[in-house]
């Protein structure tokens, strides 16, 4: 049987365990006596180690064998958690991940681990060996059980009893199934693995017979038994594992109906009460409003991006038929275009929504850097994390990893003093590192924020003027927060001396790059011994936007309504030029008033010889962080929301423009790199 039809499954699954070790080990050191903890992480490594066996990965499941003992050892107070132990479990994690990302790139789980095993080995004190015996024994007593087809699960060991009365207590159905397989299955390992996320789907497996061990190694007849806590109906239950080939026979009692059945005679009063009391139960549950249970369907991100882009094209075709309807003022087809609006905009949400992602995805990486990374500093830090489910759009997910981690690492080794600093100041011992995400509007912000030393301003000044970075004449006329964004510079660090951290100028130079790009802003806020405050503004999608359509002569351009401050008319502004300059006042400022007709160099525009010409037009006035600049155009055309094409290989050096956008008539506007266009303020005569 090929395999490969599950690698995808398999792959996303034990992303989502090694995910789910990785948080869970970060509370361990504090919590080590917490015992669910103990459990879902041991599951977690379990699940793991039984899936990858039964792909045939097994490096991989030898490893987690591995840890999955260490994990056993600590739930059962054998061994006692410690920082040192963390360390190493981490390492291995590390290793799985490398793993897996092996696995989707070559098919192959070969990796050097024998020095991580041993060292896991050494922790419980034992080395990890899979013992024939200890497999026989166990098997031999689930054969004994499959020769009895109506044996049921008559022995339960302590954890498996508290499961059940744990999931008894939480109005949990707990039911025994059993299955027996073809006898001329093949690939009975591959069966089980299919039966048991089935129910896994529905609920958790409390235990097995056979062992998961015996089971991985097909160390089994065609008969295997679960014991399985799910939330739905046994009917449901039934047909879930009917429908997967190869099962020849299925049988699905209840737990309690198990314990009255094999009850002695004797006993049949208590057993009696027993199930007077669990008629009681459930009846109690049954009055109560059922939980409503979220249905997924996992869908390959190719075909979303294919639907995206068929909509794209609808959103141009739209915007054509608004302009026909439009032109011919024809009623029935004007609410037909309307409806046709009405309907598309929910298609425009609903697809935008099947893109999003929460946040806590990226959010969760960083726990474990800033522990490494405090140990490595020797601080204390207090790492808090806000707004993970904030959803964004997956394009921006994907790039925002890195330019988080420089802000971290930036946060923990220049802004948080050491402890006894600290205390020295005043301060808690302990600093806070604060990683929050929030709506605003249609933007996503996401902060990081400590309560450390603050930017040193003196020393940003002098650094900056060391290396060129500004002269000291402008070094003196620069504000607070002109200073602060200096960190952004390429190539400016403040570090004394290099480091595996900081102090090779390559950081948050990378981190303002790569935000821009996104379409987004970063921005520092400091205060002396209040610690620093760095946001990013993101908008939730790339692909499409709300823009304002300009136009000069004949060419139109689109502006993204979030660089947008506020726009006016030209006749309403006051002008004047400063060292060959054209300028705005505006607000009690003077910002740059710069001719969208000169920055693009727009060929054969009629000039307006007509009196008063010079004050024509419109004026819109663009803002990135405190910067501001006015740009002048012929006429302002409207909102609209315009789907973003990339300008292809040819065009994409172009400076100025970061996109394009098809109009309702057909024509493509090009659609204004704001960004750019307030930090350089050429023309493009200047720029050449």
């Amino acid at each position: 049987m090929d395999m490969s039809q599950y690698l995808g499954i398999f792959l996303d699954e034990a992303r989502e365990h090694l995910q789910n070790l990785n948080d869970q080990l970060m509370t361990l050191e504090e919590h080590s006596d917490d015992s669910e903890l103990l459990n879902s992480i041991f599951r977690s490594a379990h699940t793991l180690k039984g899936s990858s066996g039964q792909m045939g990965f097994n490096n991989m499941m030898e490893l987690t064998h591995t840890m999955e003992n260490v994990f056993d050892a600590l739930r059962n107070k054998k061994i006692t958690a410690s920082a040192d132990m963390v360390d190493v479990l981490f390492e291995g994690l590390d290793h799985l991940a490398a793993m897996i990302d092996s696995i989707e790139q070559s098919g192959s789980d070969a990796r050097d681990v024998a020095e991580t095993k041993k060292q896991l080995e050494a922790l419980t004190g034992k080395k990890d060996t899979s013992k024939s015996e200890t497999v026989k024994s166990s098997n031999d007593g689930a054969m004994k059980q499959q020769n009895d087809p109506q044996a049921h699960f008559l022995k339960l060991e302590d954890y498996e009893k508290a499961y059940v009365k744990q999931a008894l207590d939480q109005n949990l159905k707990v039911y025994e199934i059993q299955v027996t397989l073809n006898k001329d299955c093949v690939l009975k390992a591959a069966r089980a693995y299919m039966i048991a996320n089935a129910l896994e789907e529905e609920g958790t497996i409390l235990a097995t017979r056979p062992a998961t061990e015996a089971i991985e190694k097909e160390e089994f007849d065609q008969k295997l038994v679960y014991l399985a806590a799910v939330a739905c109906d046994e009917q449901k239950l039934k047909h879930k594992i009917e429908t997967i080939s190869e099962v020849a026979a299925l049988d699905v009692s209840s737990i309690s109906e198990i314990e009255e059945q094999r009850a002695p005679q004797k006993q049949q009063t208590v057993a009696t009460e027993k199930k007077r009391d669990q008629t009681s139960r459930t009846s109690a549950a049954a009055v109560k409003k059922p939980v409503a249970v979220a249905k997924t369907l996992r869908v390959n991100l190719d075909r979303i991006d294919q639907l995206m882009n068929l909509f794209e094209e609808l959103m141009i075709d739209r915007g054509r038929l608004e302009r026909v309807a439009s032109d011919n003022h024809h009623s029935d087809l004007s609410d037909t275009v309307e409806k046709i609006k009405r309907v598309t905009n929910q298609m425009q949400e609903t697809l935008l929504n099947l893109r999003m992602e929460p946040i806590e995805q990226v959010f969760n990486r960083f726990p474990r850097l800033v522990r490494s990374l405090s140990k490595e500093l020797n601080k204390k830090v207090n790492f808090v994390v806000k707004g993970g489910d904030t959803e964004l759009d997956r394009t921006v997910i994907e790039e925002l990893g890195d330019p988080l981690m420089h802000m971290i690492r930036n946060s923990m080794d220049h802004g948080i003093e050491l402890p006894a600093v600290r205390e020295a100041k005043g301060k808690n011992p302990e600093g806070t590192l604060t990683l929050a995400a929030y709506y605003n509007g249609n933007q996503v912000i996401v902060e990081i924020k400590d309560d450390g030393a603050g930017i040193n301003r003196e020393k940003v000044l002098d650094k900056a003027i060391e290396k060129n970075v500004v002269t000291e004449e402008e070094a003196r006329t620069m504000t607070e927060n002109q200073i602060d964004h200096l960190l952004f510079a390429s190539g400016f660090s403040t570090a004394d001396k290099i480091s595996d951290i900081s102090g090779r100028g390559v950081g948050l130079d990378v981190v303002e790059s790569k935000i821009q790009s996104l379409n987004g802003t970063v921005e520092v806020v400091s205060a002396p011994d209040q610690g620093t405050t760095f946001t990013v503004k993101l908008p939730m999608t790339l692909s499409i936007i709300n823009a304002l359509l300009i136009q000069t002569g004949e060419e139109v351009y689109a502006v993204p309504i979030t660089s947008i401050t506020e726009t006016a008319l030209k006749r309403q502004v006051k002008t004047f030029t400063i060292h060959d300059q054209t300028v705005m006042d505006y607000r009690e400022s003077v910002i740059p008033l710069v001719s969208l007709a000169d920055y693009f160099a727009v060929p054969d525009r009629k000039t307006d010889k007509r009196e008063g010409s010079e004050n024509r037009g419109a004026v819109v006035i663009l803002s990135h962080g405190d910067k501001k600049v006015a740009l002048t155009a012929d006429q302002l055309l409207g909102y609209q929301d315009v789907v973003v094409k990339p300008l292809g290989k040819y065009l994409e050096k172009v400076p100025g423009f970061s996109g394009t956008t098809i109009l309702g008539d057909g024509r493509a506007a090009l659609i204004i790199d704001c960004q750019r266009l307030i930090e350089t303020n050429k023309t493009i005569k200047e720029r050449a």
